[in-house]
């Protein structure tokens, strides 16, 4: 195979990239941000001793979801979802929803909407196993793997009376994100830095910009997506890993769950992704594997059909 004319063109996206970020210098970044949009705030690892303080020996709660699907492409395939709420106190017992969703069966809107009724299906489940959770489980606080506000734009009408029962019960809501998809910081920098042309996120502009244990926590008066929708954010540096994550909060319990930032910071491994390990362990066991889906799928619906409906021809390649 040749691969000259494919190494020429990444050469070229490499140098691209290079010309899109030379203007982002780190030190004019850092004095632009701090000044205006928030300060970096210095968390610290707890002891023991603090870990049963501010959990109330009660434990934390780590929520989330998989999807995985068999077949071929839409509306020919079958997804099977699981979503997990799972107690660090080994006598509360895993929260494991689980649902199966079906193209074939939907009204067909087409391959967009059909990955947004996907996706909604999913994170219904994690709120509903969040929900089951607040009944459940002693804890205080519940980490959801990812963002808060997508729940918003999937599923308003669950999301609104999910706010609303965490709110009622006292049990302090978290999404951390290891993955920063959000512009806000970078739509005030390129304005600042003259970079109207440059295409940029937040992920990028805050690269090493945090030392590991600090948190970025914005002006109340600052405007963005997720506050007009209800939800505080922060950024933190939780590893050696220089990429921030990202900490939501229901605005309503902002004040009472910053405290559980050194939590966070205290159960992320130095050396790890950048997330509490407890979510690593969630996301790991709620996994709706290859295996799994193969497994079950091919177990319960005949040959015939799965033949006719399901098995993409390329799967009969020698």
């Amino acid at each position: 195979m040749k691969l000259e004319d494919l190494r020429g063109r990444l050469m070229a996206v490499d140098k691209k990239f290079k010309e899109m970020y030379e203007g982002l210098e780190r030190n004019k970044i850092k004095s632009i941000i701090y000044d205006k949009m928030g300060k970096p705030v210095s968390l610290k690892k707890l002891s023991g001793y603090e870990i049963e303080n501010i959990t109330e020996k009660r434990g934390i709660v780590g929520v989330d979801g998989s999807i995985n699907s068999y077949g071929g492409i839409y509306p020919h395939y079958i997804s099977l979802i699981q979503s997990m709420a799972k107690s660090t106190l080994p006598k509360e017992e895993d929260i494991i929803l689980q649902d199966v969703y079906v193209p074939l069966f939907e009204d067909e809107d087409g391959q967009a909407e059909d990955e947004l009724k996907r996706r909604a299906r999913m994170s219904k489940l994690e709120l509903q196993a969040a929900s089951f959770a607040m009944e459940s489980f002693s804890s205080k606080v519940i980490f959801m793997d990812g963002s808060l506000m997508h729940y918003g734009i999937d599923c308003p009408s669950e999301w609104k009376k999910f706010k609303e029962k965490a709110i009622s019960t006292g049990k302090i809501i978290i999404g951390i994100t290891e993955e920063v998809k959000t512009k806000d910081i970078a739509e005030i920098l390129k304005t600042e830095l003259n970079l109207n042309d440059s295409i940029l996120y937040d992920r990028e502009v805050l690269f090493g910009i945090l030392n590991e244990g600090e948190m970025l926590e914005f002006r109340r008066d600052l405007k963005s997506k997720k506050s007009e929708s209800g939800i505080k954010s922060c950024y933190v540096r939780l590893s050696e890993d220089p990429q921030v994550a990202g900490l939501d909060f229901i605005e309503e319990q902002y004040v009472e769950a910053l405290k559980y930032a050194d939590l966070i910071y205290t159960l992320t491994p130095e050396k790890g992704r950048g997330i509490p390990l407890w979510l690593d362990i969630v996301d790991k066991e709620v996994k709706v594997t290859d295996e799994m889906v193969k497994s079950l799928v091919e177990s319960t619906i005949s040959r015939e059909i799965r033949e006719m409906l399901l098995n993409p021809k390329r799967s009969k390649r020698g």
